[in-house]
């Protein structure tokens, strides 16, 4: 289906190289190294440790995504200039981390990289929702991430100490790098994309939304309780981060030299994030799988990391303002979450890991669920049989893109074929993610009457679920 809209933004993505990548994926390490190795215990040239109370810092990371959520909705032409401005900012407070200011000064420092950090954690998911095509959303997450884990996993080793005075030179050196990428971006308002009005009358994916959002949630919710867990071991940070960057990497492999979409991969990924809390639970009675644990949790992280494709997918079939300030905003929900739980559960850590486990299960399920709509989004096309014999063209005014909707069917050994013009209609939205009543909505007709076409296409390619009819959709697509 072709689509005003979405062809528009589609011409004004640009594609980035894997060095420039590199330099943007360096705000993950300046977010998880700088935000991680600040604690209570921090020095700096040898003073007392640093008076940043947790809570202090807790309420500065809250505040900080609020602000960004608020700057996306009502700001989101301005914000690549935002970036760039709170990146000079943020390298300027980097280098007065090397005057010998008074404590008060320097906390006050600390806090500022703290709340710029988290407010650019909003604008990193807007900048790869609207900017990046999908490949270059797959190259930055898999690939250029895998480095940023690396250098993370250097940061948080118990092996090799890590001074802070040494820490704030890589600090400027990575915050730097980060600049640099901020101005390859276009900054005119021309380059941000066009935004879904109701005037548009496009209607959206209920199915797809709602299941993507819940995917968002539970896997932000899995991203902070990974390191949490891993902190109780020695050396676990160190282990977890080292083997979600080396799962990365290899997704990315898998992606260019296999065709493998990260699709693919990511339910495998969940599983064993699954096995790794499970472990983690065994391991308070067989302490040595703690380390094991560490490896399959952070394995498990790389479908955590993965959220801004989500949403990148999501804005081809509607794009809405709203998708990355969403996000955003689901994971300041997971993150109250996640305190609150390690406070009920703080006296009793084994419950902690049970309970980490059934949220990862949780999330294979969801994952599951959305898997095949994603895969079809993404190469979504007329549904075609495989065979070609006698090709019939059917022309219908769709009000989701207010252009005609062509579909292809034939007499053919396809399974496709069995359906009838309106119920191959039928069946590529419900594959697409819409609900019920979007469809009656696109297609003029009732809800009653894609009810009856829904029974008759699940009765006649032997399915009983949208996933199971999604799933031999994208088969027959091959």
């Amino acid at each position: 289906m072709k689509n005003s809209i979405i062809e528009s933004n589609q011409k004004k993505i640009k594609k980035y190289s894997l060095p420039i990548l590199l330099c943007f994926s360096m705000f993950c390490f300046w977010q998880m190294g700088f935000i991680y190795f600040m604690g209570p215990a921090l020095t700096i040239n040898g003073r007392t440790p640093f008076p940043v109370s947790l809570d202090n810092i807790a309420s500065v990371i809250a505040v900080s995504y609020v602000c960004s959520i608020c700057f996306m909705i009502f700001l989101p032409k301005k914000v690549v200039w935002a970036e760039r401005i709170s990146l000079i900012v943020a390298f300027l407070s980097a280098v007065g981390l090397f005057i010998p200011f008074p404590d008060s000064v320097l906390e006050i420092l600390i806090y500022l990289q703290t709340f710029l950090c988290c407010f650019m954690i909003g604008f990193e998911t807007f900048i790869i929702v609207n900017y990046f095509s999908e490949e270059n959303a797959i190259t930055h997450l898999t690939a250029a991430y895998g480095v940023s884990l690396v250098l993370i996993a250097a940061v948080q080793n118990d092996f090799l100490h890590i001074t802070f005075p040494v820490f704030r030179i890589v600090c400027v050196i990575i915050i730097a790098l980060i600049i640099f990428f901020s101005f390859r971006l276009p900054a005119d308002s021309e380059s941000v994309p066009v935004y879904v009005k109701k005037s548009d009358n496009m209607t959206s994916p209920t199915k797809l939304l709602a299941g993507t959002f819940i995917l968002v949630f539970v896997s932000a919710l899995m991203a902070v309780s990974g390191p949490a867990i891993s902190g109780e071991v020695t050396h676990g940070v160190f282990i977890t981060y080292l083997a979600d960057a080396i799962a990365s990497i290899f997704i990315y492999f898998l992606y260019k030299k296999a065709d493998i979409h990260p699709f693919r991969s990511i339910n495998l990924c969940i599983c064993f994030g699954v096995i790794g809390f499970l472990l983690m639970y065994v391991s308070t009675y067989v302490p040595f799988l703690s380390y094991v644990a560490c490896m399959l949790i952070g394995i498990g992280m790389v479908s955590c990391q993965m959220l801004p494709l989500y949403i990148n997918v999501l804005m081809k079939t509607y794009p809405s303002k709203y998708l990355a300030p969403i996000t955003i905003g689901l994971a300041l929900v997971a993150v109250l979450v996640q305190s609150s739980m390690v406070e009920l559960f703080r006296e009793m850590p084994t419950m902690l890991y049970l309970a980490y486990a059934v949220i990862m299960v949780i999330l294979v399920l969801v994952y599951m669920y959305i898997e095949p709509i994603f895969l079809y989004t993404i190469k979504r096309k007329p549904v075609q049989p495989e065979f070609t014999t006698e090709e019939i063209i059917v022309e219908n005014k769709d009000t989701v893109t207010g252009d005609a909707v062509t579909v292809q069917i034939s007499d053919s050994a396809s399974v496709l074929s069995e359906l009838s013009k309106r119920e191959l209609e039928v069946a590529d939205l419900i594959a697409a993610g819409y609900s019920n009543g979007d469809i009656a909505k696109i297609l003029f007709i009732s809800p009653h009457t894609v009810n009856d076409h829904t029974k008759n296409i699940y009765r006649k390619l032997d399915v009983h679920s949208r996933f199971e009819l999604t799933a031999l959709i994208n088969k027959s697509s091959h």
